[in-house]
């Protein structure tokens, strides 16, 4: 299997085909489509002003990738294929309303737990959902409230 951390520089590399666009890629995160279990994240897009405002539209983009290898199975757009039920029409906070830690240690430790939730999910077919909660936990406390949501509709949780 390969680890959380590669698994998800991998996909930032390669959602949107590595296109140079400014666009943000979310932590990975579980999800079951058609009871088969994947890692997925969600693309947004943003501009100048958006960045100078801290408002950006919502996700329209998503993306699963294979829960062993992580190597990156489809694309999806939003109004083909939703996960989310915000607002097409309105901008989302994601100006920091914490002081965040975002140091590769603290990611480590994330990505780490995420790998003992993806083993033990490929070698019994049971979530470990108390050890997912606290992934999920570790990835939305550097998350501004606001865009929190979509993590949490895009998983299982």
């Amino acid at each position: 299997m390969k680890d959380s951390k590669t698994v998800n520089l991998n996909l930032q590399r390669t959602i949107l085909n590595g296109v140079k666009i400014s666009h943000s890629v979310s932590q990975p995160v579980l999800r079951q489509e058609a009871g088969k279990w994947y890692l997925a994240s969600f693309i947004f897009f943003y501009n100048r002003e958006d960045i100078q405002t801290g408002m950006v539209n919502r996700p329209t983009v998503w993306a699963l990738a294979d829960l062993e290898t992580g190597q990156l199975i489809r694309e999806m757009q939003t109004k083909e294929q939703e996960f989310s039920e915000a607002a097409y029409d309105k901008k989302y906070c994601v100006r920091a309303d914490a002081k965040y830690d975002t140091s590769r240690e603290y990611y480590d430790v994330a990505f780490s737990v995420l790998d003992t939730v993806r083993e033990e999910l490929l070698r019994t077919g049971n979530l470990n959902e108390e050890m997912y909660r606290n992934y999920m936990e570790k990835i939305l406390a550097n998350i501004p409230k606001a865009y929190q949501r979509f993590y949490r509709e895009l998983s299982v949780y």
